[in-house]
């Protein structure tokens, strides 16, 4: 988890400074536009039009004026160019704040020190509150100054823009003077070789945001642009194939080896990819240990797979990192265009879910998108979106379980289990949801509204089954140590009768135990809360750690009842539970219960009093058990589906 996190960290930062490229090339492509536009025009007029034109989308400003003082140290400046030509020739007085511009100031401010001069009539109306921003310039050799203006909608000029300004300012002033007829030829040449810069700068920023710097290649981002590009160019009929990488174990040669040797991987799976393929196909890496290859143009699927298959071999040759052999591979899924998808995302997340299936298989498999892998993904999605769905609009109910007297048929206690209940009343069983609800987080909430549902209709359950009967409820080993989630579980439960409440924990719950003993069960004890020990006799709990934990009870697991009479060593065990489970003074409850063999079994043969299983009762919600009247069950057949 802490190699993940330190990968997503790593990942967000590059995103960052790939996002901060783009706009520094993004700079610099203006100051280009700009400077082509003055050396390549004569006249002031045209000059000022293609800076205008240059400057206007990215400063995303809406009014440009150039204003020029009418001379030396004069108290007023006049309109020499803007893009509103009922402007021209229009004279500002020079007050404080414009004369702080003029000075070399550039400043991000509002279209106030504008506006008592401003002339009324087809120029339109300009309010004191419009962002503007004002830089200095120099032409030739007469103070002047550029101001940009925004609509009164938009937002202000931030520092970037201000950034960017004085920019333009210094390149600006500069490419001005070389209109000047008396400009030295030495400035000229500087001028041409600062313009030569640039454009040098311009590509290197241009090649730093749109490759990986580990590797040179594409990037995810410029990988997206080139596919597309070469979608947009395919004629009718045209085919082309996109092939998702995935190296496998590349977290272990980073653990065990370092990440120095996760780079040399990386750089030696780029050389051993390229010498497979053709300089027209796009190769890129998009993500930490996965690669995309675009083959273009291609045949038949039989064709393509023989140059993946050719990858494929290239990948899992030796390789010595270190002065350690390792031997690498990759699990590859392939999509092809059109059959596949239309554009490159739809291309990419297919051949992902190819790889995926793949990989599934075995590493290093090879496997071909198929429509049935896209509707089985479809499903998965929409399965996933009914499930936050279901959650928000609060569709988990409780079914209960009774713990009986095995040898009366007594009932001893219940059993609180999830059931999703849809809108169209059609119910689901906790596999249909539960291992997804874990990987979507979502157990939480559903375990909350599983314990407002029984504490909800808890004086129905009174009436009818008496107030001494006890109701377990199941967490997860992650709920178990989430001492956040058991604080608002206990909060749930009925003022005064946190004792008639079982709190059950798996066995898997007790590897770590130091949560439990330092925070959740000095919480339960203290709300009242009993705690059980489930499924117990099939994980890895040592006797030392059950001993030390303070719980009431101990669940045998269902696997060790059903398997009494086939495996006599299981009886043995069992007994050896219930002798432990007594020496430590904690109730023992039999789970999995289903026929009259293995209850008979427990009677003859063990001391244990309670037990639960279909034999006796099989889960039901509770709107449904309160409307019958209880009865010791008829027996179950041998086989019944899980809970």
């Amino acid at each position: 988890m802490e190699d993940t996190e330190k990968l997503r960290e790593t990942i967000i930062c590059m995103r960052r400074e790939i996002d901060s490229l783009r706009t520094e090339n993004l700079h610099s492509q203006l100051l280009l536009s700009a400077l082509d536009a003055v050396l390549c025009t004569s006249s002031e007029g045209d000059l000022f039009s293609g800076v205008f034109a240059a400057v206007k989308p990215v400063f995303e400003c809406s009014l440009a004026l150039v204003l020029l003082e009418l001379h030396p140290g004069s108290d007023a400046v006049q309109c020499v160019a803007t893009s509103r030509p009922e402007l021209m020739h229009h004279s500002w007085p020079v007050g404080p704040f414009l004369h702080k511009v003029l000075a070399g100031r550039t400043v991000s401010g509002v279209a106030d020190p504008l506006l008592d001069a401003w002339p009324q009539g087809p120029s339109g109306t300009l309010s004191a509150q419009q962002p503007a921003l004002y830089l200095p310039l120099l032409i030739q050799g007469r103070r002047s100054l550029m101001v940009l203006v925004r609509e009164p909608h938009q937002s202000g000029f931030d520092r970037s823009h201000v950034a960017l300004a004085r920019k333009f300012s210094l390149l600006g002033t500069h490419v001005m003077a070389a209109q000047r007829a008396t400009l030295k030829e030495a400035e000229s040449r500087r001028l041409r070789e600062l313009q030569d810069k640039l454009q040098t700068s311009r590509d290197a920023l241009r090649f730093r945001a749109n490759h990986d710097q580990l590797t040179g290649l594409p990037n995810r981002a410029h990988v997206q642009e080139l596919v597309t590009a070469l979608i947009a160019r395919k004629p009718p009929g045209g085919k082309l194939a996109l092939a998702f990488i995935n190296l496998d174990d590349f977290k272990r040669v980073n653990d065990l080896h370092g990440h120095a040797a996760g780079d040399a991987l990386l750089r030696e799976v780029t050389a051993r990819v390229q010498s497979q393929i053709r300089q027209a196909d796009v190769f890129g890496r998009i993500n930490g240990d996965e690669f995309v290859i675009a083959l273009d143009p291609v045949g038949q699927s039989s064709d393509v797979a023989q140059v993946i298959e050719r990858i494929r071999a290239r990948l899992q040759q030796p390789l010595t990192l270190h002065g350690t052999q390792i031997q690498p591979s990759a699990s590859i899924g392939v999509a092809m265009f059109p059959a596949h998808g239309g554009d490159y995302e739809t291309l990419r997340r297919n051949a992902d879910l190819a790889m995926n299936r793949a990989k599934a298989a075995g590493k290093g498999g090879l496997d071909f998108f198929t429509p049935d892998l896209g509707r089985e993904a479809q499903e998965r999605l929409s399965l996933e979106q009914r499930l936050r769905d279901a959650v928000s609009a609060g569709e988990f109910c409780c079914a209960l379980q009774r713990k009986v007297d095995i040898r009366s048929g007594a009932i001893t206690g219940f059993e609180a289990l999830a059931r999703w209940v849809d809108a169209e009343g059609v119910m689901r069983m906790p596999g249909q949801f539960l291992p997804l609800a874990s990987r979507l987080q979502l157990l939480d909430d559903i375990a909350l509204q599983v314990v407002d549902d029984l504490t909800r209709n808890l004086p129905q359950l009174d009436a009818m089954f008496g107030t001494a009967i006890k109701y377990s409820i199941n967490v997860s080993p992650a709920q178990a140590i989430d001492t956040d989630f058991m604080r608002r579980l206990t909060q749930r439960l009925p003022s005064g009768q946190a004792q008639r409440f079982i709190v059950e924990l798996t066995e898997e719950s007790l590897a770590d135990t130091g949560l439990l003993e330092a925070h959740v069960l000095p919480m339960l004890r203290q709300a009242g809360v009993h705690v059980s020990i489930d499924d117990f006799g099939t994980g890895y709990s040592s006797l030392s750690k059950l001993a030390s934990l303070t719980v009431d009870e101990l669940k045998i697991d269902r696997s060790l009842v059903q398997t009494i009479q086939q495996l006599p060593r299981n009886q043995l065990i069992l007994r050896a539970i219930e002798s432990l489970g007594t020496a430590l003074g904690l109730s023992i409850v039999a789970e999995g219960i289903e026929t009259e063999q293995e209850r008979d079994f427990l009677l003859a043969n063990t001391a244990i009093t309670m037990g639960q299983g279909f034999l006796f009762h099989k889960p039901q919600l509770i709107a449904t058990l309160v409307g019958e009247t209880p009865s010791m069950p008829s027996p179950a057949p041998d086989r019944l589906e899980s809970a």
